[in-house]
Formats: C-alpha cells, structure tokens, sequence
C-alpha cells in the first residue's frame, strides 16, 4: 500500500500540526513504506511541502537534527554549508532547502526553515545542549515534537538536554577542539557535549520511568496510521515538565538501573 500527499496532509492534522507552530521533525521516512511516486525526492518534497503549508513558515518554523557525529574525533573540518546530515534522507533535504538556517556546531548542528529559524539556530552556545543551545529555545517556543516512522521513545533526544540541566552524576561535559571553516579558512575551535561515563555502562531506556510518568502526569502523545508505519506528535514542554519532575527524585530515572560502577563517586 501506497500512500499520497493527501494521506500525509491528513495525518499531520490529526496530529495537531497547524500555522505558527514550532515543529522539531525526528524522522525515518523508510518505516512508513513507498509513497505515491516511486522516486524518493518526490516523497521527502511531499513530507516538506504539507509542513510548509500547515504551520505556514511566516508564521511557523520547521526544525530538523542535521548532525555529523562522525566528525567527532577526526580531523576531518565541518563546513556548516557542505558538511551532510547524517539524520537522514528528509533532514538532508530540509538542510539543503535555500531558506534554511543551520546552527554552528560539527557534530550536533540543527537547521531550521521559517520564522524563528534565525532566533533558533543562530548566536548559541558552543555546548550540545544546555542554556542558549537550540533545543532551549525551541522549549521557550513551546516546540511541538512530530516523529516519522519511529516511536517516541526512540526520538525523544530532548531528554539529554535534561540530563545534562539536571546534572546526571553519569554524564560530564568534554571539550573537543576541532576543525571547522569560518570565512573560507580552516581554524581549530572549542566545542562542547555532555558525554557518558564508559565505566557506567548505562543502558537508557525512556519506556521504564520516564513515559509512565509523562502519562501519569495527565500529558498525551497523538498519533496515527501514514502508509504501512505510524507518526507521533507530543508537547516538547509537557515532556520537559513531566521529566524534570521525575527526575528531581531519582537523578537515575532515565537508566534501565543504578551504575555499580560510579567513577564520579568520591
């Protein structure tokens, strides 16, 4: 079964998607089965062009993870104009649309098309997540998750951003200095993630704790049928609120268990 730009439309409006909205788009297209027309670059059009229209990018703004995490510990130079998305095939295609607006940073960088497209990619800080990173201001925008083809507890990357402002003891933040083009010349530079402890040997898991209690908090999650997969589509805030009440009690919500090993332990 095939689906069309009609089941696409139909399917964004049951989930809520209209003008002015802040949509972040978490998406694996390949889950929802071949579209109308067989050519790929047609089908990601289609996904783009039935956003553009409901949230109305005058009025709206469309934001997608354009990471290059295969950067990180090479030499190899982030170019935020040429280095590709590793997110996939749709957040390449939005990243390379000519209104789109990237964020400056080589291994975790956003692109956004629309009216906030420049408050949210743009002056931020050279941390991953945290105060003034993209995911904060999307938050302040009363952003709108929408996941294609994978469940929310496979995309909800907006909980590392409350891991690293709630201070998990199993993350600490690393600094990597490394190559990027500024003006036409290649310079080394700071930037910043909030990695794991290796010794931990966390195993994360949203499905436990965290969305028991985000249900259990009165929030819901919408969704609906699109080709032969499902899309998702929740609040980014009532997540946020939902989780950081969790884990203001238990700082090891977000684990499948507690880490026997603790080398932040003193």
């Amino acid at each position: 079964m095939r689906y069309t730009y009609q089941d696409i439309k139909k399917a964004y409006k049951k989930l809520g998607i209209s003008k002015g909205k802040v949509i972040l788009l978490k998406t694996d297209v390949r889950h929802l089965g071949p579209y109308d027309n067989k050519n790929q670059g047609e089908a990601l059009a289609a996904h783009f062009n039935v956003l553009a229209d409901l949230i109305d990018l005058s009025e709206g703004t469309l934001v997608v993870a354009t990471h290059s995490m295969s950067l990180c510990n090479t030499e190899r130079v982030f170019d935020i104009d040429n280095t590709p998305s590793e997110m996939g095939s749709l957040t390449e295609y939005i990243r390379t649309r000519p209104s789109a607006v990237r964020s400056f940073h080589p291994f975790a960088s956003f692109s956004a098309i629309g009216r906030n497209a420049d408050y949210i990619c743009n002056n931020i800080s050279r941390h991953t997540y945290g105060v003034a990173s993209p995911k904060e201001r999307m938050l302040e925008l009363n952003g709108q998750y929408l996941s294609l083809g994978l469940p929310p507890a496979e995309t909800t990357s907006l909980i590392h951003h409350i891991e690293m402002l709630m201070g998990v003891p199993y993350r600490y933040v690393k600094e990597f200095i490394h190559p990027v083009l500024r003006e036409g010349k290649v310079v080394k530079e700071p930037f910043y993630m909030n990695v794991r402890y290796n010794e931990c040997n966390t195993v994360r898991n949203l499905k436990p704790k965290v969305l028991p209690h985000f249900f259990k908090c009165g929030y819901q999650m919408r969704e609906t049928n699109l080709g032969r997969g499902k899309v998702y589509s929740f609040s980014m805030k009532d997540f946020y609120t939902s989780t950081v009440q969790l884990l203001s009690n238990d700082l090891y919500a977000y684990l499948e268990s507690e880490p026997s090993i603790k080398p932040y332990q003193k």
